[in-house]
């Protein structure tokens, strides 16, 4: 039995509470309006979500997350939010990298300016070749190819072409495009990676400076975002998974959830999935072209060992290992009360990127893959002493940035006057992000402030 929705007034239903939805719920409250949010989960966040494992004693995050500078609308939202101090924050732009072959290497990046600190950090990256760093002098060349070339060709076809191949594709490139796409550089979008590159590396000599969260995701995004909104006039409920949406053609009239009925919402905002939004709206999903979007995976895994280690970073990058990038979770632990010191235990996370492979194999292979590679870089952790592990396979993580994939993503806009679309798969011309998703979520905001007259 759904019935109509007696609860407090609103006047823009939210549909789904990731982080694109209260992105936008933000947004809304701070220009006034009051928006109701309807998450599906139990918590708000979506893929930004923690949980309490009993067995680790401890809250995990559904997967590892990392923040760069460039991440300027993510970052103003969490000062908001009063969470921007939970960020771990370095001196500069320093990244940490280990293989068996070339052990121990670092693209420290000097506090010069933009793009030539990359350039010395380039230059000054252990692994390259003579060669390979005189290459890396005409990467700027790359960038005059035209944003619809690069929608029709791979990160390889576009960096190759421009003299980036050899060790500085194979250890510095393809890392950080499998790193920020979730899509291995054979087969990613070029524009969407030039894009990457652009913000994180030519424009400001902090924005790829990395930025890791010493809370877990809900606290640092999901619950203060709650807060904020409902202390300003907005509501979040949770458990309300949206089952359909009515509509005319010149609006939406109806949501209805397994709950509640909401009749004439005046405005909508969908946040929602591209799969699940395809199943309510059928037709425009085809006519817009994001019911052919793919979904590309995430695999991450947890560790916990009895015997204390730290890595020399907090993150580390793996460029032929099956764990891509390595987080110590050791510098802190997150308990079920909140923020604490770090027991003598290690705490180490790996995280498979692109993961279509790995996301078919069994928790016991995956667990055994990323043990061998802490085992490698930290001896004294071998198997014997990993006392537990957590896997979590996201098959639809974001979705796959192929070539000619920007023109499936719908703008915030929509043939309803009194919807809006976000999430960070919609047209943001950044990759599937936390970033993306804000920004998704600010634009589908200020296309309903418009709809009601409203200055954002």
């Amino acid at each position: 039995m759904v019935d109509e929705y007696s609860g407090p007034p609103y006047d823009v239903l939210i549909l789904g509470g990731g982080l694109a939805g209260l992105s936008a719920g933000v947004s809304l409250v701070q220009a006034g309006l009051r928006p109701l949010v309807l998450e599906a989960a139990k918590k708000p966040g979506g893929r930004a979500r923690s949980f309490y494992d009993p067995v680790f004693g401890e809250v995990l995050d559904n997967g590892p997350h990392l923040l760069i500078g460039a991440y300027h609308s993510t970052l103003k939202l969490l000062k908001q939010l009063g969470s921007r101090d939970l960020l771990l924050e370095g001196g500069r732009v320093n990244y940490q990298f280990w293989s068996r072959e070339g052990g121990w290497h670092k693209l420290n990046c000097p506090d010069w300016p933009a793009p030539l600190h990359l350039l010395a950090g380039v230059l000054g990256f252990s692994p390259l070749s003579i060669k390979d760093k005189l290459a890396a002098l005409g990467l700027g060349t790359a960038f005059l190819v035209s944003r619809a070339a690069l929608e029709n060709r791979t990160v390889t076809q576009w960096l190759h072409a421009h003299g980036q191949g050899g060790q500085i594709f194979q250890q510095l490139w393809s890392p950080l495009c499998l790193a920020a796409l979730n899509e291995p550089a054979g087969s990613a979008n070029a524009a969407l990676f030039a894009e990457v590159l652009r913000q994180a590396f030519f424009r400001d000599r902090s924005a790829a400076k990395p930025l890791l969260p010493q809370a877990p995701l809900t606290k640092l995004i999901g619950e203060p975002a709650r807060a904020f909104i409902e202390k300003n006039g907005g509501l979040v409920l949770t458990g309300q998974r949206v089952k359909k949406i009515a509509l005319t053609a010149k609006e939406v009239v109806g949501v209805s959830t397994g709950m509640w009925r909401f009749t004439k919402p005046p405005g909508v905002i969908s946040a929602l999935p591209y799969t699940s939004l395809a199943a309510l709206i059928p037709r425009w999903a085809e006519s817009a072209g994001f019911s052919r979007l793919s979904s590309a995976p995430i695999v991450s895994v947890h560790m916990l060992y009895n015997s204390p280690a730290q890595l020399p970073a907090p993150l580390v990058g793996l460029p032929f290992a099956t764990s891509q990038w390595l987080f110590d979770r050791s510098i802190s632990k997150n308990t079920r009360e909140g923020f604490a010191p770090a027991a003598s235990g290690a705490r180490l996370s790996g995280v498979m990127s692109g993961a279509y492979r790995e996301v078919q194999w069994s928790r016991e292979r995956l667990v055994a893959a990323v043990a061998e590679d802490i085992a490698s870089l930290q001896p004294q952790l071998p198997q014997s002493r990993l006392v537990a592990a957590r896997v979590i396979k996201e098959r639809r993580a974001t979705f796959s940035p192929w070539p000619q994939s920007s023109s499936l993503r719908p703008k915030a806009a929509t043939p309803w006057q009194n919807m809006a679309v976000a999430g960070d798969w919609t047209a943001t011309d950044l990759p599937a992000t936390l970033e993306g998703a804000t920004v998704s979520g600010e634009r589908a905001a200020r296309k309903i402030l418009a709809f009601f007259g409203v200055d954002g």
